[in-house]
This record gives C-alpha cells, sequence and structure tokens, in this order.
C-alpha cells in the first residue's frame, strides 16, 4: 500500500482515530469511516515496518 504520508504522519493520525473512536461522540457512520480509514493506516504502517525490518537484515545478516 503506497500512501503520500509519512510512518510518523500515519501514527499521529491513528493516534487521533482511535481519540475520536473512544470519545463515543460520533454516528455509527462516522465511526465506520474512521475505523475504515484506521485499517488502512494500520497496514500501511505495518507494510513500512516490514520493509524497514528487510533492510536492516541486508545490511546486518545473521544479527537478531
Amino acid at each position: 500500500m503506497k500512501m503520500d504520508i509519512s510512518f510518523e504522519q500515519a501514527m499521529a493520525r491513528l493516534d487521533e482515530i482511535v481519540g475520536k473512536l473512544d470519545s463515543g461522540e460520533n454516528t455509527l457512520e462516522e465511526s465506520l469511516k474512521l475505523y475504515g480509514e484506521g485499517a488502512e493506516l494500520i497496514a500501511f504502517c505495518e507494510d513500512t515496518l516490514e520493509t524497514a525490518k528487510l533492510k536492516i537484515e541486508t545490511l546486518f545478516p545473521g544479527e537478531r
């Protein structure tokens, strides 16, 4: 998944989304939209972290 934001921006937006969902002040439709956006951001962050992990393993093979 390719997004035009940084990992840090995605994490900040996820934090905002969690806060909004925790508030309980959203309609069901708004909550579903936020949940969907959050799921996309989570997938983006996971992909970004996996790519970073692979780069590190390439640079430092055999180390953990």
